[in-house]
């Protein structure tokens, strides 16, 4: 393990350590860990072991500067079967980032299995590629892998690469297979990239995974694809899976601006 993403100041107040440094700036947090600190909390409130966290959407409200996050999360609508959770990040008493996730009552033992199962073939070597050398690389993408199947990370075009994060998201904890995969999932855009950074630039403003099972704790492999045309609008389309097969989709959406 190298290090954490955040380090426990009390029961709801989290320091922020350098390794959130996102790629554009020094000093701000990539939305991968704070994303994952949400889940955490939601994961945390009042569980039950025949419940399950099976959707997440995340709004990013603003640059996530690398000071304290204080978390809150609440019950929005309470349900035995179903029900959603909220969870707030806030800095300096602004709100930086809000999750939104469906929790529901785990299928019975004998639900019958359907649909596609199968995920990529598993590589017998997963080796660290290049990701974004143009971009900031002290913070998150020095403790977060890429290993590309097809693509680079310093190419512009649909990719697949398996990731997983080598930093703790809080010290002394290991991460549960959804804040793995959080963590990893939100650099779709940026392991898919389809526009030119430095002059047409496209930056998610949100997070959207569906899972139909609990991912595996350690490598999450992506399949993306970042779509967008001329007036109206950029999307990261992603079909996520870990070593024992599929497990769901996210989506990204992405404002897109050109510079100069």
């Amino acid at each position: 393990m190298t290090g954490s993403f955040y380090r426990q100041l009390d029961e709801s107040r989290f320091e922020s350590t350098h390794l959130t440094a996102g790629p554009w700036s020094a000093e701000s947090q990539h939305a991968g860990p704070p994303s994952a600190l949400l889940v955490r909390a939601l994961e945390q409130f009042a569980p039950a072991p025949d419940v399950r966290l099976a959707r997440l959407s995340v709004d990013v409200l603003g640059p996530v500067p690398i000071e304290p996050l204080d978390i809150e999360v609440h019950r929005i609508r309470p349900g035995r079967s179903v029900e959603l959770l909220e969870a707030t990040a806030t800095v300096d008493g602004r709100t930086a980032l809000v999750a939104r996730g469906w929790r529901m009552r785990r299928t019975p033992d004998d639900f019958p299995t359907v649909g596609e199962h199968a995920g990529p073939p598993v590589p017998d070597e997963r080796n660290r590629g290049e990701m974004m050398t143009y971009a900031h690389q002290d913070g998150y993408l020095s403790v977060v892998d890429f290993s590309f199947i097809s693509g680079s990370g310093d190419e512009l075009g649909p990719a697949q690469a398996w990731g997983r994060s080598r930093a703790a998201l809080v010290e002394g904890e290991t991460m549960t297979g959804w804040q793995h995969a959080v963590t990893v999932a939100d650099s779709a855009s940026g392991v898919a990239m389809a526009s030119d950074p430095l002059t047409t630039p496209a930056i998610n403003c949100d997070l959207v995974v569906s899972l139909h099972r609990d991912p595996q704790p350690g490598w999450v492999h992506l399949d993306s694809e970042t779509i967008g045309e001329p007036g109206q609008g950029v999307l990261t389309d992603t079909l996520i899976s870990d070593d024992r097969g599929r497990l769901g989709r996210s989506v990204q959406n992405l404002y897109g601006r050109r510079v100069g």
